[in-house]
């Protein structure tokens, strides 16, 4: 669970391990939202430069992302073993085809 005690934006990398996965998603969620809304240049002496906001944001972001990606080659992983909650696999999903790459 996420620490209620700081913002998704600042929760600290340790809080990323113990998150569900809907919440990693609202994080990531909510960091995308956040850097839209900052600008990536911004005049600093009479010159344009990289908004100093930008770089945690991007460095959160990718923290994220990098948990997100260990979560699904965990769960691939578990698949394949056929150790997911008793299962044997996923079944193939009836609403979308197998995209051609895979």
């Amino acid at each position: 669970m996420i620490n209620t005690t700081t913002t998704p934006l600042t929760a600290d990398l340790t809080d990323l391990a113990s998150a569900s996965v809907r919440e990693l998603v609202t994080i990531l969620t909510q960091l995308e939202d956040h850097l839209r809304s900052t600008p990536f240049l911004v005049s600093r002496g009479g010159a344009m430069v990289v908004n100093p906001d930008v770089a945690p944001l991007l460095s959160r972001q990718r923290s994220v992302v990098a948990q997100l990606r260990s979560r699904r080659a965990s769960w691939r992983g578990s698949e394949s073993a056929g150790t997911r909650s008793g299962s044997h696999g996923r079944a193939a999903s009836a609403s979308w085809p197998r995209p051609p790459w895979s």
